[in-house]
């Protein structure tokens, strides 16, 4: 077996041997640092980064990755994208017109970086949320309450959002299977039942205020009203002046709070694994158990005792043995799909694909009032989907749910036209300034020493001695067709087009590996 680095090793070496399954080897250098730079910045390394990554001797110089990943502008930009599309940040709508001036959701989607940023503990990035009051300038979490607009939204998005829980069902009836009833639902739901809201500074805008009345709501089956109460928990007798948000966001925050830890580190691990160890990730009900329950008791223990630390946890995760597992299988692990014994590879979610094929074609995105330069990554709503059918075919979510699985990563046959005959893509392969037109008109260099680059952008690892043979058997191919220099400089040029091509269409650079 590996090494053991952590508590986290710990737990699955030891189900590992219970059950007879070899892991994987670790990865190389070069697979850990592609994979750990997508999984953390949402983007690919850039040559010299691998370049020097590669080089470094030093024994912990994965660690020490995963600190400056994590310290970078890149890992707020790359949650904040996703925890954006979870927390329904919509353009919103102006007498059926898209507002034009995107207020709120850009001042929403900045604070949510910022807390990013700032490692935000998280029980308190919840509390400011769920308990937001005032306008959406002076407060942006109160954005949240534009798209949650009733109490049967809110409290279903905050159960499924916050503590993995899809409480739709006990709106009506109590499953004879599942735990919850309908007064559970109504008695969680009464927390909101004070949310009120008034006409905002701006036109079609609203402020959020809590009203003064007693916290209640009543249970559409008997009419009875009930007091707000966490899941299991008793009812709290709520004076009409206090904000009864404020008093779930408590609860939330609770040690014993068996869901909401529970919850987030499950979540996590889907986006570093690809699997949740209760899947889908927000569905962690009793006939739903996870495939290691000690792991994720352990991990959330952790995730409390660190003050509900984010960056710990992703370090706690990104420097584990497992985490670092090869994608390759053994003779042993090649069908486990549930124990973690080996890495499972993910193809990449539309936003990063979309700025990876721009890094390795060296181009630009341009987006409508966003300065040149923005990656997709760094989007703040949903409305630019509808100008990027490459955004529309890859998945990129319409954050109109708090449900993960809005994200598309489902291959398609539209996918792969896309990347065969897309104007689009070939204007970024064939750009004069882009960087197939940049290497075959740099006459300084040989052309291995130009593939090998191309590998070291695409790939995050030296090119094979095969692959470079390949390349430069193509590219001597098209020279030799040409008539005179002009040609022969075009010919060059379209060569490089095909290889970038080549590189960025490949199953290894479509995916996380």
């Amino acid at each position: 077996l590996p090494v053991a680095k952590n508590f986290i090793d710990e737990s699955v070496f030891k189900k590992l041997k219970r059950i007879g399954l070899p892991p994987s080897e670790i990865c190389d250098d070069a697979t850990f640092v592609r994979r750990l730079t997508l999984d953390i910045a949402g983007r690919l390394p850039t040559a010299t980064e691998t370049t020097a990554f590669l080089a470094d001797k030093s024994a912990s110089k994965r660690e020490a990755l995963v600190d400056r990943l994590l310290a970078s502008g890149d890992y707020a930009d790359f949650f904040a994208n996703q925890w954006s599309a979870l927390l329904r940040n919509q353009r919103s709508s102006v007498n059926g017109r898209t507002d034009p001036y995107m207020h709120g959701t850009f001042a929403f989607h900045a604070w949510i970086r910022d807390s990013l940023a700032s490692n935000k503990p998280y029980d308190q990035f919840a509390r400011e949320i769920l308990a937001a009051s005032g306008e959406m300038d002076n407060n942006p979490p109160a954005t949240w309450y534009r798209q949650v607009k009733t109490a049967q939204n809110q409290l279903e998005d905050t159960a499924q959002l916050f503590l993995g829980l899809r409480l739709q069902c006990a709106q009506c009836h109590h499953h004879p299977y599942e735990k919850w009833s309908q007064a559970d639902y109504y008695s969680f739901g009464a927390f909101f039942s004070q949310v009120s809201r008034k006409p905002g500074a701006r036109p079609g805008e609203e402020a959020i205020f809590t009203k003064r009345s007693k916290p209640t709501l009543a249970n559409k089956k008997n009419n009875q009203p009930l007091q707000p109460a966490g899941l299991g928990e008793t009812p709290l007798d709520i004076p009409a002046d206090e904000d009864a948000r404020q008093a779930l966001a408590d609860w939330l925050g609770k040690k014993e709070n068996p869901f909401f830890a529970h919850s987030l580190v499950n979540r996590y691990w889907k986006h570093f694994f690809n699997r949740g160890l209760v899947e889908p990730e927000d569905d962690m009900r009793e006939t739903n158990p996870p495939v290691n329950p000690e792991l994720l008791e352990a991990l959330a223990k952790s995730f409390i005792e660190s003050g509900f630390d984010l960056k710990k946890l992703v370090r706690t995760i990104t420097t584990s043995s497992t985490y670092q597992l090869s994608a390759i299988p053994n003779s042993h692990n090649a069908g486990d799909k549930q124990n973690f014994s080996r890495y499972y590879p993910k193809r990449l979610t539309a936003e990063v694909l979309f700025d990876a094929i721009n890094t390795v074609t060296k181009s630009e995105a341009n987006w409508a009032n966003l300065p040149a330069g923005t990656r997709a990554v760094q989007l703040p709503d949903n409305s630019y989907n509808s100008s990027s059918y490459f955004l529309q075919v890859f998945g990129r979510p319409d954050s109109a749910s708090a449900c993960a699985c809005e994200r598309s990563q489902d291959a398609s046959l539209a996918q792969s036209l896309h990347l065969l005959n897309s104007k689009d893509i070939q204007a970024k392969l064939t750009a004069d300034k882009g960087r197939a037109a940049l290497l075959a008109g740099d006459e300084k260099r040989p052309d291995e020493a130009k593939v090998k680059e191309l590998y070291l952008w695409a790939f995050s690892r030296d090119a094979e001695t095969s692959e470079i043979s390949t390349a430069k058997e193509h590219i001597e191919k098209k020279e030799k067709k040409a008539a005179d220099e002009a040609a022969k400089k075009k010919a060059k040029r379209e060569a490089y087009e095909d290889i970038v091509w080549a590189l960025v269409s490949s199953k290894e650079f479509l995916f996380n590996h």
